[in-house]
């Protein structure tokens, strides 16, 4: 490979044609070999034809190198080759930065040109997408495109049916309650993707470490007080709350059974779901179908989801699905062998309200007053005017859309400035009432108040407004946008005052998306004070007291209310989802979270 990245290197470092001085420690740094391997490589592309190379004569005279023949072509398919060798890392060292998605989205297409035979003896569903995926560890899973994959990673004791809308058994063949224990029998035969055993101790070891976990999703499974194996297919649960939640938060995405393996210094996260994870970088996520899987074997034998960049808004010719870019219009001429499928997103957008950061946001009182000046902020008209979603104005998480045209709520100026003269005088009164040390405590560190959001095109827009406005009412603030999993850590979320984010309730079991909300959200648990957490629990064991699911959802909703009643939490708009699949696709049907199933998918004939 030193051979290649020297070819590489000297393409990005010389001129065709021109001479050029260049140290040997520079090629040899570049190479990451040794200053003999640099000279046998030399001396090889000499031989070859590429180079001229003239050694430094007299003291500080650098060598000097002139290239002859141009190396485009040669890299190119070079990177081709070592691609179709799942040697992508390597592949891309080949191309230049700013040409790396145009080679990806060149790469696709010509891969699709030749594999859309009848003949072709593998199926592979391409996903061209605009960034690449982040941690697919289910106990660190954070994001609603990572958590879709991670259920094909990995098995979970249990499974929700959507069709009989029952909970079904998965590595599970039998379960049993008893008051705040529960029993259960693993099939037998059961194996991980690298071979080994999948057994109760397995399943022990995971909860173990979901638990202990420095990570929101732990909080969902602190109503577990321990895992007792009883034997190799027999384990039991015990409780401290909840108990009678436990089968539904088993189907959940970080109950997905996984297994730590040490290799070497690195710690490989081993699965048993439908498919293997075979490739994950910043560029490709390649997943491959367990041919020892315990259920149904997918149809498909391989998902592989690409990132393009920016290319993937442009993106027209050969794939199989297209998530939209956030920034494009995927019109249907563009696309006329596609189908559009759209709906909207059950969950929203919103605002939270940190109770714990500034002096003057402790009070109830100062929270409504600011969530009441940003109800009358409103929200950036041109949120309506972005090519990639529709947005419509939410009440709640489960508001249902109003008829088009959408509509989202004006800035209110007049009362905005009275409601931030309010606020102010307040800000002023408590911080004067306070001792020296107080004072001075907010003076350094509450004397403007922190946005934070995430790089979605909406929050962008609405954390710049709330940014300009404040400002402009005398509330001096600034705005923070954060890559995940920067934006979702305890240290960066605590930091701010307001937070913009959002939320989407892709379980299919409804009382899941809830009680993920309320215990799974970082940024919610952040803003909570400790009375108002302590509230947060007794709520949801005396929900999970009612044995209907319809007085359950009441409740989660009344708990949602009461959210804005202490000034934690205001809703602002929904979003339209929008997925396009080729013709040549055969979806069972189109999932809640806006993908379709991997396992049931095939490709026409």
């Amino acid at each position: 490979m030193h051979y290649w990245k020297a070819l590489a290197f000297l393409r990005s470092r010389l001129i065709l044609n021109q001479v050029t001085p260049l140290s040997l420690d520079e090629l040899t740094q570049a190479l990451g070999c040794t200053r003999r391997n640099a000279q046998l490589i030399i001396k090889k592309l000499e031989k070859e034809g590429w180079i001229e190379w003239q050694a430094g004569i007299g003291r500080g005279n650098l060598p000097r190198i002139k290239l002859i023949k141009p190396l485009h072509k040669v890299l190119q398919d070079q990177a081709d080759v070592l691609i179709r060798d799942n040697k992508l890392d390597q592949a891309l060292l080949l191309i230049e930065a700013d040409q790396r998605d145009a080679f990806l989205v060149s790469y696709i297409e010509r891969f699709q040109s030749e594999n859309l035979g009848i003949n072709s003896d593998r199926d592979i569903l391409q996903i061209p997408f605009y960034r690449g995926t982040h941690s697919l560890d289910p106990i660190y899973v954070a994001r609603r495109t990572e958590s879709h994959i991670t259920r094909y990673l990995y098995s979970n004791l249990l499974t929700f049916d959507p069709r009989k809308s029952t909970i079904e058994g998965d590595l599970a063949i039998d379960w049993n309650r008893d008051g705040n224990t529960w029993f259960f029998t693993l099939r037998k035969g059961l194996k991980f993707h690298d071979a080994s055993p999948l057994k109760a101790q397995d399943v022990k070891a995971h909860f173990d470490r979901l638990t202990a976990a420095d990570h929101q999703n732990s909080q969902l499974f602190s109503c577990i007080k321990k895992v007792e194996v009883l034997d190799p297919l027999r384990l039991v649960f015990h409780m401290q709350s909840l108990s009678g939640h436990l089968p539904a938060l088993l189907t959940n995405t970080p109950a997905g059974i996984s297994k730590e393996v040490l290799d070497g210094e690195k710690t490989n996260i081993i699965g048993s779901g439908s498919f293997v994870l075979t490739e994950q970088n910043n560029w490709l996520t390649r997943l491959t179908a367990f041919e020892h899987f315990h259920g149904f074997r997918p149809w498909m034998d391989g998902i592989e989801i690409w990132n393009i960049g920016d290319k993937a808004k442009d993106f027209k010719l050969h794939c199989d699905l297209v998530h939209p870019h956030p920034l494009a219009e995927i019109s249907m001429n563009q696309r006329p062998d596609f189908e559009q499928k759209v709906q909207w997103e059950k969950g929203c957008e919103y605002v939270l309200i940190n109770a714990n950061k500034s002096y003057f946001l402790e009070t109830e009182e100062n929270r409504l007053l600011l969530q009441t000046l940003l109800q009358a902020l409103g929200v950036p008209q041109n949120i309506l005017e972005d090519k990639g979603e529709l947005v419509s104005f939410a009440t709640g998480m489960l508001s249902i859309p109003q008829a088009p045209p959408y509509s989202l709520p004006k800035i209110q100026k007049e009362t905005a400035k009275k409601i931030a003269k309010t606020l102010l005088k307040n800000i002023i009164h408590d911080r004067d009432a306070g001792d020296d040390n107080d004072r001075k405590t907010a003076n350094q560190d509450d004397s403007r108040l922190q946005i934070l959001t995430y790089p979605l095109p909406q929050h962008i827009a609405i954390a710049k407004h709330y940014y300009e406005q404040l400002n402009n009412l005398g509330l001096a603030c600034d705005y923070r946008v954060e890559e995940f999993p920067i934006f979702s850590r305890n240290e960066t979320q605590r930091k701010a005052d307001i937070i913009i984010s959002g939320e989407v309730f892709s379980e299919n079991i409804m009382d899941m998306n809830w009680i993920g909300w309320f215990k799974g959200c970082s940024a919610l648990e952040e803003c909570f004070n400790s009375a108002q957490r302590a509230w947060r629990d007794n709520e949801l064991e005396q929900i999970f007291q009612q044995e209907n699911e319809t007085e359950r959802s009441v409740l989660f909703e009344k708990m949602e209310s009461e959210l804005v009643e202490k000034g934690i939490y205001l809703p602002l708009f929904h979003v339209q989802q929008q997925l396009n699949q080729a013709d040549t696709l055969n979806p069972m049907e189109l999932l809640a979270n806006g993908w379709i199933d991997f396992n049931t998918v095939t490709f026409k004939a």
